[in-house]
């Protein structure tokens, strides 16, 4: 045991000393700080950008004042030119924007409105349709009150004062709205299901979602890491030492080792981001992890042929997790293929955890890669 002790600490030692795995572990410290930096300059919020012309009617201007005053997921603001408006979505400081026509309120109520809104957004958006909805929410919320007005005063046959008949109608749309919604939003906590004020998750920057993910994908690469270095060190002769009974046991914990450095690592990240919630539990599910990972190294450890092939690999898993996995974007409704490559692909399942609220997949299949890659190497299928 004493001399087990002492090869685990070497082999840290070993491991603190390789620039390529130290690079891994400074790598996640030096997103965080990134996307932190990212949160400071726009404070993490979608921005979308209106012109109204100057000589635009009533409805277009009260749309686009309603807008900007009310409290979306989006922040509306209004530009003086178009060319503004323009150059701010090409910039990136705005991820759509809306020129309104002068005659908006003409062609909603002729209901000609197909086309009556341009908008202005980049190839890279992600977010444009769900910033759409806002803007339809608002055109056709004043819309109501327009329509209501023009068939009283015009159109029922009874004497209405067009005005005051407005102000009625502006009022009890508003205590309306007030008064009830259709549906009540209700936020749990991922670790006890208990219900959270939404002050609280509203605090929790979008922007700071993916650094779970990257975490996740890191922690693979540092396992590929550590199964690249296995190649070198028996390469070198440095199991022969160890007797043929402890080989297998060595073999899994060079392996083991320092996907366990990067899941420390990330846990410190994931705290310090604010995502975190239950500490152990959150350590308890990195653990999980870290074995699950250090199991498909061992698999691939055995059924591998060379080091070169792992390395051609590793930037292949690399590439197709952060495509396919939930680390930036989801992308199985849109691509609906990616769901069975994500089979293949280990961030996956412990993204997965936090998708379904069930930690039983990530602990099945670290259980059952652990004991084939177990099964394989004390039947004597193995490369030592």
């Amino acid at each position: 045991m004493k001399r087990m002790g002492m090869w685990l600490l070497l082999m840290t030692k070993r491991l603190m000393k390789k620039p390529s795995f130290v690079i891994i572990l400074v790598l996640l410290p030096a997103i965080l700080i990134l996307y932190r930096f990212i949160i400071r300059q726009d404070n993490g919020t979608l921005r979308a950008c209106i012109y109204v012309p100057e000589a635009a009617d009533d409805y277009a201007k009260t749309v686009a004042k309603e807008l900007t005053d009310a409290d979306y997921a989006a922040t509306f603001y209004l530009v003086e030119t178009e060319d503004e408006l323009y150059s701010d979505v090409i910039a990136g400081r705005a991820e759509v924007g809306y020129v309104f026509p002068k005659d908006l309120g003409q062609r909603i109520m002729k209901k000609n409105w197909s086309g009556a809104i341009t908008m202005v957004v980049s190839d890279t958006s992600q977010f444009a349709e769900f910033v759409n909805e806002f803007v339809t929410v608002e055109m056709f919320t004043q819309m109501t009150e327009d329509v209501l007005t023009d068939y009283l005063v015009n159109r029922s046959g009874l004497d209405f004062e067009e005005e005051t008949l407005r102000e009625n109608i502006r009022d009890t749309l508003k205590k309306q709205e007030e008064r009830s919604s259709v549906i009540a939003l209700h936020y749990h906590d991922f670790y006890t299901n208990e219900e959270v004020a939404s002050e609280e998750v509203l605090e929790e920057n979008y922007l700071t979602k993916p650094i779970r993910g990257t975490v996740a994908l890191f922690v693979m690469l540092a396992g590929f890491a550590g199964l690249v270095f296995w190649f070198q060190d028996n390469a070198e002769g440095r199991f022969k030492v160890m007797s043929y009974e402890k080989r297998p046991v060595i073999n899994y914990g060079s392996l083991l080792l320092p996907t366990l450095l990067a899941g420390l690592v990330g846990i410190v990240c994931i705290v310090v981001s604010g995502l975190a919630g239950n500490l152990f539990a959150e350590t308890g599910l990195m653990l999980l992890y870290c074995i699950f990972i250090a199991g498909v190294c061992e698999l691939l450890r055995m059924l591998v042929p060379s080091v070169n092939a792992i390395c051609a690999a590793i930037p292949i898993f690399a590439i197709a997790s952060y495509l396919c996995c939930p680390i930036i974007l989801d992308l199985k409704k849109t691509v609906p293929v990616v769901v069975f490559l994500r089979k293949i692909l280990p961030p996956d399942y412990y993204l997965e955890v936090f998708n379904a609220s069930s930690a039983w997949g990530l602990a099945a299949a670290a259980a059952i890669v652990t004991a084939v890659a177990a099964g394989m190497e004390f039947i004597g299928v193995r490369r030592a």
